[in-house]
């Protein structure tokens, strides 16, 4: 092989546009990198922010009946703006220091109850009777079967079903 021979073409000089051009694209990865690493972090947050909002001290809850408390928790949050904070235990459950926008479930798996704390709007919007009988008569044919984490999720969905019913009333047609 002669000296100085490449099978690379040699690269004397770029123009201008070749440079302007090479920095717009760096610039662009620089971008899209922050981009993803936001995305990423916001995704962490709002799942470590999901997993504190959900405490089963009896570990009884599997996997997937824990994502789905998980997946009701965000849907409050971002419906809402409402935290879900749910205890469950094998005794009584004290109902830990609330925010205003706070919906808290405590059940008592001994004693076989179920204790809610709504947010001042929310207890108005869903009314006195609504409350009495999800801590009542609702859980009560779960706890004889054994499938609480099923009435568990299914008074969240009834809460959910209320407040959505309760928005459409009162959103007027377009």
């Amino acid at each position: 092989m002669p000296r100085g021979f490449s099978p690379l073409p040699r690269h004397t000089g770029e123009s201008r546009g070749a440079g302007a051009v090479r920095m717009l694209l760096l610039i662009c990865v620089f971008a899209g990198v922050a981009w993803l690493y936001t995305r990423h972090f916001d995704r962490t947050l709002a799942d470590i922010q999901s997993r504190a909002a959900i405490h089963d001290a009896s570990g009884l809850l599997d996997s997937g009946q824990m994502r789905q408390l998980r997946d009701f928790a965000a849907l409050f949050r971002d419906e809402f703006g409402v935290e879900l904070v749910l205890r469950i235990s094998q005794g009584p459950v004290e109902i830990p220091r609330l925010k205003s926008k706070t919906l808290f479930l405590g059940l008592d798996l001994d004693n076989r109850t179920l204790m809610v704390e709504y947010p001042t709007w929310m207890r108005r919007a869903l009314g006195p009777g609504f409350t009495a009988d999800l801590e009542t008569a609702h859980m009560a044919p779960y706890f004889a079967s054994d499938s609480w984490p099923t009435g568990l999720l299914m008074a969240l969905k009834r809460i959910w079903d209320q407040l959505m019913a309760q928005e459409t009333r009162e959103t007027p047609a377009q």
